[in-house]
């Protein structure tokens, strides 16, 4: 087991003003990259940090303290292990469909797993607050898409931006009140894939039946191509509540009322962090009422129309959490 804690953060990047420089990586870089039997596991990593200058996500090495521990298997197939500071612990996986050799640290600190039979390969960069998975793809006779096993017990959701919000279900109880909570436990950061020359691959991600498939469109890009999604994991310090169509118009209503809104939020922070988060959020919420409720109204006037959701903060040693609120596509 190659363990050891992150000390990658995003590095400084400068970026040219000038109209002829289009890429930070030139195509004379790409000329003396080695092919694809030649590559050494330092030639790969140095590929997928220049890849990552060009994105804005350098994984250079700092000395930033890490937020999280990550444990990097010698087989990858073993699954990434992430420990954040509450004890919690997940479990990512490297592409599912490819065969992989045993791991080599590269000289940047990155764990690099070659490929089978001529697969893509893989590295593996802990990160301050998670880990990123970076596939280099050698030319267009090679698989473009990658699935990655979300953690037992995580759910998946794509935002608009494209990044994955990771949660766990579960329901909370305080003063009759029940709530279904989805926990925040953390974040993937949205696709992307830089060719040969500095630029970007389009990418994109889907979601089905707990596996997040990241797609690769490699058509006219100059190989090698890197693609990489970068999981950042947190302690539950976040609950989102959503209301249903029915709950959003007697919200919108005020047929709740502040007590009401209070009793739901306070059932949440149970379910996050018992009693003292219990009592955190639902005297956030009691705050919070009004733009609840005019929340409320705004989804129940759009079209169409639109259910409340509610993002919780709890901060341990903090006695005043103000939560907000939003909307969502629902049925």
């Amino acid at each position: 087991m190659i363990n050891r804690k992150s000390t990658f953060t995003a590095a400084s990047i400068v970026v040219a003003s000038t109209v002829g420089l289009m890429s930070i990586a030139s195509p004379a870089a790409a000329d003396d990259d080695p092919t694809h039997d030649a590559a050494t596991p330092d030639h790969i990593s140095s590929l997928v940090e220049r890849a990552a200058d060009a994105a804005g996500a350098s994984a250079t090495p700092t000395g930033t303290p890490s937020t999280v521990e990550v444990a990097v298997p010698d087989h990858a197939s073993d699954g990434i292990a992430v420990h954040t500071p509450d004890g919690s612990e997940y479990a990512v996986s490297s592409p599912t469909q490819l065969s992989l050799e045993s791991g080599v640290v590269a000289a940047d600190g990155s764990t690099v797993y070659v490929g089978k039979d001529g697969q893509p390969d893989v590295t593996v960069a802990p990160l301050n607050d998670g880990v990123r998975i970076s596939t280099v793809l050698w030319d267009k006779t090679q698989t473009s898409t990658f699935d990655y096993r979300l953690p037992p017990g995580v759910n998946g959701e794509i935002l608009q931006d494209g990044s994955v919000l990771l949660t766990r279900s579960s329901v909370g109880d305080f003063d009759a009140v029940s709530t279904t909570v989805a926990t925040v436990v953390g974040k993937i950061e949205p696709a992307w894939a830089i060719d040969a020359d500095g630029r970007s691959v389009p990418t994109a991600y889907a979601l089905a039946d707990g596996v997040l498939r990241q797609t690769v469109d490699t058509a006219g890009a100059r190989f090698p191509v890197v693609a990489d999604p970068k999981w950042g994991f947190s302690g539950p310090l976040q609950v989102r509540v959503r209301w249903n169509r029915a709950e959003t118009a007697t919200i919108a209503n005020g047929g709740w009322g502040s007590a009401g809104m209070t009793g739901v939020c306070a059932s949440a922070g149970g379910a996050l962090a018992g009693a003292a988060g219990a009592a955190i959020l639902g005297d956030g919420c009691l705050l919070t009422s009004s733009p609840a409720i005019y929340t409320a109204g705004v989804a129940q006037n759009s079209t169409p129309k639109r259910c409340l959701e509610g993002f919780l903060t709890y901060v341990p040693g903090v006695s005043i959490v103000v939560p907000w609120y939003g909307t969502y596509a629902c049925r």
